[in-house]
């Protein structure tokens, strides 16, 4: 066990609350706690006392234990004018909740885990609807729209098998011939739907995903131009290519194929698996995944090296066919008409990954 006092997460606070996302009403944990002189009160000024223009020496990795079980973990990164990511982080629970949750969390320092913080129960009855925190006045930069593109690469998406690599396999053959899009890098609702309704909420500073899914159109993000990555598997075309996962190892490690790469404090990876009861010959749709992702990263490093790779103890130790589903996105993408949002609609970038569990 490591971690000292300035480093070790303490005073941990939650509660339920939940999102609008189109028609969609989506649940969360909204975490709070302290570390170091960040208090879990702290509000929007004065800055603590150790915070050091954002270099201050707090960790940067968590894990979230649900119920008594690890079921995410976290890398937090924050902007050197805002101290609230540092010690805050919103915990997706989907459209359909349990009643009740028991969260702690714990922090890893130099390579080990610190001690847990006090386990707290969150009930979703009173649940609240999400307000964005309040934030410093003073920010430096503005929106950085710099343009965006990857997939994931460990374990192999759809996207970079079926496109980027060629993969001769029957499936991707079929997928290269109805697609009507090459890039590989940029799988994406389209302009058209998110000029038309906006993936990020900038009221909320939050983005919405969940609506631009129907039916099993996950891996296309609906988009027609790479409906070939939707193909389910069956006889004639055989399986998706698999990356094979072993469960029992201690950690995985997933890695990202960045065309371009940047970070804002609106930006997010998210990581979700497919239920244990999922057949992928039905097709893979939103309701076909686990409500928690197991994996986690906000904002993203400003090293683009130490945001391409993740190290985590937090999946699932189960074993058979399953599709990983990743998302990254926030507040870029096209302009919006009247200069409202923001500026711009958001995006996000979605990977499909099919992985056999051993």
């Amino acid at each position: 066990m490591s971690g000292s006092q300035g480093t070790t997460p303490s005073d941990l606070r939650g509660e339920g609350a939940y999102r609008d996302d189109g028609k969609h009403t989506m649940y969360g944990l909204s975490l709070r706690w302290r570390i170091g002189q960040n208090e879990s009160d702290q509000g929007a000024w004065p800055p603590p006392e150790d915070w050091n223009n954002g270099d201050a020496p707090y960790p940067h990795v968590y894990e979230v234990w649900v119920n008594g079980e690890v079921r995410q973990t976290v890398f937090l990164h924050w902007p050197t004018w805002d101290w609230a990511p540092s010690n805050s982080h919103w915990v997706d629970l989907g459209g359909e909740p349990d009643a009740e949750y028991r969260v702690k969390i714990r922090a890893k320092v130099d390579g080990q885990f610190t001690a847990f913080t006090n386990e707290v129960t969150v009930g979703l009855e009173r649940a609240r609807q999400w307000s964005a925190p309040a934030r410093p006045e003073r920010r430096s930069g503005g929106l950085d729209a710099s343009p965006r593109h990857g997939t994931v690469n460990h374990p192999r998406s759809r996207a970079a098998a079926a496109i980027r690599d060629s993969d001769p396999s029957p499936i991707c053959v079929e997928a290269r011939r109805l697609n009507t899009s090459t890039v590989w890098q940029e799988v994406v609702p389209g302009a058209e739907r998110m000029l038309a309704d906006y993936p990020w909420n900038d009221a909320g500073k939050y983005l919405e995903y969940r609506k631009f899914f129907q039916n099993g159109t996950v891996p296309s993000t609906g988009n027609p131009a790479f409906r070939g990555l939707d193909l389910a598997p069956d006889a004639a075309l055989g399986d998706w290519p698999l990356t094979e996962l072993d469960t029992s190892a201690d950690t995985q490690t997933f890695t990202y194929d960045y065309t371009a790469y940047h970070t804002n404090e609106s930006w997010s990876h998210r990581w979700f698996i497919t239920r244990a009861d999922w057949d992928p010959r039905d097709g893979l749709s939103w309701q076909d995944l686990e409500p928690i992702p197991f994996l986690v990263e906000i904002q993203g490093s400003h090293r683009e090296e130490d945001s391409s790779q993740w190290e985590f103890a937090s999946f699932p130790r189960r074993t058979g066919r399953a599709a990983i589903v990743q998302i990254w996105g926030g507040h870029g993408g096209p302009d919006t008409p009247d200069g409202g949002n923001g500026g711009k609609t958001g995006e996000f970038f979605a990977s499909t990954c099919d992985v056999m569990l051993r």
